[in-house]
């Protein structure tokens, strides 16, 4: 009697166990990989630069500048305009940037009026920011060819030109690069700390990315050392003090935000579009509801986290849940969920379906402006509602896929401190690489038969 099964013995005949014709990608290719990367990147920033020259050229002035895609808080603001009086937009305006932005546009005010000159600077600040991007997101992902979703994504299209998010997103992602430290870097959590601090006075949406890495720290995914959050938290601590008393404005922008809250692309501005309540409803109602699902998932993960949690699927969930109930949700807000939902979840129609429904969106608002100057031209109010309905469901469903990649790892991964790393798997693998393990991985039972059996696919079962 053979001690092996038939299946085993035929194995060969059959062409071998799962990914036995594949191989580990050299050092050459992945270059290779990442050089197309960043030329793909390269081409999505250079269309965002061209989106935005006809108005570099001819001004940027309502209704002109919202018909050629190319309006946005910061350009509006600095001419001194608001948003147009649309159904389900907030007034916007000076008094609703950032405390950053609204220092980069009161200093470039003291030396000229001329808001070509300034959205050049906004345009190289901002480009820098989607450079850094990329290159953080090369040392996170090892070079994953599935990082064309955020290179190619129309997002950057249509954010460049608009707010400082892709500067903030920037250091952020560095921050998160700097606190698991893949090598050959050396760990630096107070410079983390720092770049948050700065990044939540761009977006306060930074302070979830901070959440998520004070949570995962401690007990972070297979391929990762945990990491003590303290030092981190009294860095952003320390740094948003600092700006909070070199800024004393940020308290009221936080107070005018609160009062002028509901925004293009929630689910308060569909009810606004459809003329059902007030914004002083609205408003708080939607705001707490949101604080309540940022804490509810915080809870969660933190009840699993003893099971390892992937930094980049907790920062994935706690911005989607945050969005998914804010009361406004702009593309640069959407921003924030692009290199996280590439990080954690490889599912391309979930991308696909995702980048569609932003890209239209993005879109929809914009000629959803143009009727407020002139009614006959613009976008009904009836199809943005329509647009942003699916936007909506769409980010449901990446919530969805993000919860269901945690919870697999949960049950086929561990922590790093569970057994010594794997034969093939780097000690200093960074989310990606643990995501990449978690999915590919075998039951601990099959990896056993097929080691005794002489065959070695572990290695090539981590690949897709």
């Amino acid at each position: 009697m053979p001690s092996k099964p038939s299946t085993r013995i035929a194995e060969p005949l059959l062409g071998g166990p799962v990914g036995i014709h594949l191989g580990v990608a050299g050092r050459r290719f992945r270059s290779s990989q990442a050089y197309v990367l960043a030329a793909v990147l390269g081409v999505t920033t250079f269309l965002a630069l061209a989106l935005q020259g006809p108005c570099l050229s001819s001004g940027y002035e309502q209704p002109a500048a919202s018909a050629r895609m190319c309006a946005g808080p910061l350009s509006t603001a600095f001419v001194g305009e608001v948003n147009p009086e649309v159904l389900g937009r907030a007034h916007g305006g000076a008094a609703a940037l950032a405390p950053l932005e609204a220092r980069l546009a009161g200093l470039f005010h003291l030396f000229t009026n001329d808001v070509s000159l300034f959205m050049v600077v906004v345009l190289l600040l901002n480009t820098a920011g989607i450079a850094a991007l990329g290159a953080g997101l090369l040392v996170l992902a090892r070079h994953r060819g599935w990082l064309v979703a955020v290179f190619a994504s129309p997002l950057i299209l249509f954010t460049l030109g608009s707010t400082l998010d892709p500067l903030a997103l920037a250091l952020a992602v560095w921050a998160t690069v700097l606190f698991f430290r893949p090598p050959p870097l050396r760990p630096r959590g107070w410079l983390a700390g720092v770049l948050l601090g700065i990044a939540a006075f761009i977006n306060p949406l930074a302070l979830l990315v901070l959440l998520a890495l004070t949570l995962a720290g401690p007990n972070p995914a297979r391929g990762l050392k945990p990491r003590n959050p303290r030092m981190m938290l009294a860095a952003a601590t320390i740094t948003s003090a600092l700006l909070l008393v070199l800024d004393p404005t940020a308290i009221d922008r936080i107070i005018h935000w609160y009062s002028d809250a509901v925004d293009g692309g929630s689910f308060a501005s569909i009810l606004l579009m459809a003329e059902l309540g007030d914004v002083s409803v609205w408003a708080p109602l939607w705001i707490i509801a949101s604080g309540g699902v940022i804490l509810a998932v915080a809870i969660s993960l933190y009840m699993v986290r003893r099971t390892g949690l992937d930094p980049a699927a907790a920062a994935c969930l706690l911005i989607g849940g945050c969005l998914l109930l804010a009361p406004g949700l702009m593309p640069w807000d959407s921003l924030w969920l692009l290199p996280f939902i590439a990080l954690s979840i490889r599912r391309w129609w979930v991308l696909i379906v995702w980048t569609l429904a932003e890209a239209v969106f993005a879109i929809a608002v914009q000629l959803g402006d143009v009727s407020g100057f002139e009614a006959d031209k613009g976008l009904d109010s009836t199809f943005v509602a329509l647009f942003t309905l699916l936007r909506l469901l769409a980010l449901v469903l990446v919530v969805i896929m993000a919860g269901e990649n945690l919870y697999r790892r949960r049950i086929r991964g561990g922590t790093v401190t569970a057994g010594p790393p794997r034969r093939g798997e780097e000690p200093g693998a960074t989310p990606a690489d643990a995501s990449d393990g978690a999915d590919g991985d075998h039951h601990d039972g099959k990896r056993k038969e097929e080691h005794e059996s002489g065959h070695d696919s572990l290695r090539t079962s981590r690949l897709d």
